[in-house]
This record gives C-alpha cells, structure tokens and sequence, in this order.
C-alpha cells in the first residue's frame, strides 16, 4: 500500500504535522508503538498559553494556572515571585496528546497503534517502511518518511542522521502534597540532587502536584528524588506512599546540524527542536512542526523529495527555532558554569524590588533568554559578569 507520508510517532508532533498534511488532502500514515497514544506519558505537562493557541487544543486540558515561582538553592537560599497574569499551563499530558491524534484522524491521517518500525527499504520511487504490527510483519511505500520519533530516534538512526550529545534522564512522580501556594512552581537548581538539571514542583491543586528531576549522569533518577526529599523542604513529609504514578523520560540536548535527508525529515524531539534550559518540546516543536509539513507538502507537489530540496527545512527552521535553541543554549552554559555558591549568591541578588519586577514583566516559558538578557544588562555586579563571560566563552 502507498501514503504520499509515513510519520514514525504518534506523539503530539507528529499527530500535529499528519494533520496539517492531510487537510491538504494528501495520504497521511502515522505508525505508533504505543498502544494508547499519549500513555506512558514523558512530559512535566508545564506549558505556555501559546502553546494551546498553536496546537488547537481546547481549555479543558488545563489543570491549574501557574503566576509565579520559588526558587531554591542547596542551602536553602530561596527566591520567591508571584504575579497576577499567568504564565504557564499545568495540563493533562495525556488528555492534550489524545485530542491532537483525534484531530488528525478526524483530518484524514491513518493511525495506526501498537505498530513498531523495525526497519527502511530504499526502492527506485521513495521508501518502504517495515514494522510489525499485533506480532504480525507489514509493509507500506511512501514518498517521504517522517521521524517524529523522540530522543534516539529509529528514523535517525536507519538514515544516518545525528543523534543527541547530550541526554538528560527525567523522572517524575505525581502524588499527594500539600501546595502552600497552588499558583507557584517550585524549583530546586543543586548539583548534587540534580547534577546538570534541577527538580521541581508542579502544583495541580492544594493537595496534589508533580515532583520530578533531571540528570545528566549515569544513575539511577529514582535515588535522586530519594536524595531531594531528604534535603528539600517543601518535600520534608512526601512519602513513597503518596505516589500515585510514576514516569520518566529522555531530553535530548543540541542543536542538531542536520535534520534531512533524501525522502526524510526529522521533526520534535528527533531534531532536538526543544528548549535546552527547562527540556520543554512542544512549544517549538509545533512551530517546527508548521515549517515541516509546509515543506513535505511543498515536496509533494513537486514530486521532488531529494536532499537538496527538503533542505529548505532545515534553512526555515534554523532560523526561527534555531535561534531560540542557539539562545538557550548559551543560558545552559552559564547554568552548568555556576556552582552552588554561585547559584545561591544569584539568588541573593535577584532577591529585591528591581530584579523581581524585571522577572515579572519580561518572564515567559518559551523565550527564558529575554529576561536574562535583561537581568545581565540591568544588574551590574562581578557574578553577572561572570555569567556573561560564561555565556560567550
């Protein structure tokens, strides 16, 4: 059987991209792994009102609203802000990822679940995709793979195209906690219960909330969070017993050099097309996603699915995303270039009227550059400066 596109991953990106191909009226076939789509989920659920408006998805995924956050160091130094707009999302992960899949599907995308690729065929007019699906081996031709298949990506990998050079392992448990104040995440940034990463609290009521960490060592993630409720205070009296579920997930780091190849094209996680402060992918992998389905619809009414056309992706891409990446990840540098002195000493200094107000006016999830570029060029003291050197080393 022929698709004019084959998307390898049913995850919102993919879904995103399959449905903006098939409204065009092309044969779309998403081939997912997972028997359920969005379950096991792999993501905080922490995201910014735009990314609702860019997806489409409706309100009724929000779980609360978050205006503000405490931020703490190793010693306990905290920073602590709260505003009266909001400024991000906490939303039911699975329930957003369910409604995309449903809108491609209702747009004329075939997905196909429980269908796990095992391999690629090149033939004189495109590509033969091989997986099995329900223990049985299958076959379909299309003009243009698609591989919006996450960190280690199968597609990436058949094709020879660049993998990640830096993994952040994430785990997170959601439970039964008491939130002094449901409005306000809370950040741990500590190189020893988050070496390369930081922990986190994300409130979804009074009395609920996500609690999750990254790191990026070789280690077992569930004894750092071990670690962090020992040390951390707004965990003191979080218990194994109150876990109710449990996830963890892999954040791929970069800014990927190529992202094509003849009859291919790597979209989402895949490309590295996420946030390399907070690991956050839908944001710029719905805008990637736009780019993405305009050139493989493009492609289509060529007929043209060579290297050189399906470059222009890449050149369209680099040049919105990609410099929201490139600014990231020189924030990172100056993330892992700061010890927890440092850190805390940060703090210290953003702890008054001026720095709080700069947070508050210019904070947002998806460009976090724009208020420490404001904060670096406001606030002159020799730990800036040291941050800025960091930055541009």
């Amino acid at each position: 059987m022929y698709y004019d596109v084959v998307i390898v991953g049913g995850g919102p990106i993919g879904c995103f991209v399959a449905r903006h191909i098939a409204e065009a009226g092309r044969k779309v076939l998403i081939l997912e792994e997972h028997r359920e789509i969005g379950v096991p989920p792999h993501c905080a659920g922490l995201v910014s009102p735009e990314v609702l408006s860019i997806s489409g998805v409706g309100d009724d995924v929000i779980l609360n609203e978050i205006r503000g956050a405490n931020i703490y160091a190793y010693d306990g130094t905290k920073l602590s802000f709260l505003g009266e707009r909001t400024y991000a999302l906490v939303i039911d992960r699975v329930m957003f990822d369910k409604r995309l899949s449903v809108m491609a599907e209702n747009s004329g995308a075939e997905l196909l679940r429980d269908s796990r690729v095992i391999g690629f065929e090149r033939n004189d007019n495109g590509v033969d995709v091989i997986f099995i699906r329900s223990g049985e081996r299958s076959k379909v031709k299309t003009s243009l793979v698609i591989g919006a298949d996450g960190a280690y990506s199968m597609v990436a990998r058949s094709f020879n195209l660049p993998l990640p050079k830096e993994i952040v392992y994430g785990f997170q448990v959601e439970g039964i906690l008491d939130c002094d104040n449901p409005y306000q995440v809370e950040v741990m940034v500590d190189n020893e219960t988050s070496p390369g990463w930081f922990s986190w609290i994300i409130p979804i009521s009074r009395d609920y909330a996500r609690i999750g960490l990254g790191i990026n060592v070789r280690g077992n993630p569930r004894n750092y969070l071990k670690m962090l409720c020992n040390k951390w205070e707004p965990l003191r009296y979080f218990k194994d017993l109150d876990i109710k579920k449990v996830m963890g997930g892999l954040i791929p780091l970069g800014l990927i050099e190529k992202s094509y190849t003849d009859n291919v094209m790597l979209v989402g996680d895949a490309a590295l097309q996420l946030k390399p402060l907070s690991g956050g992918g839908l944001y710029l992998g719905l805008l990637a996603g736009i780019i993405c389905s305009k050139v493989a619809l493009e492609s289509l009414d060529r007929g043209d699915f060579s290297s050189n056309m399906l470059s222009k992706y890449q050149k369209l891409w680099i040049k919105s995303v990609g410099k929201e990446i490139k600014l990231g990840l020189r924030l990172r540098k100056i993330f892992l270039g700061l010890n927890n002195k440092e850190r805390s000493d940060l703090l210290k200094i953003l702890d008054n009227q001026e720095a709080k107000s700069i947070i508050l006016s210019t904070g947002n999830i998806d460009h976090p550059w724009r208020v420490a570029y404001k904060i670096m060029t406001h606030i002159k003291v020799p730990l800036i400066a040291r941050m800025l050197s960091l930055a541009f080393s």
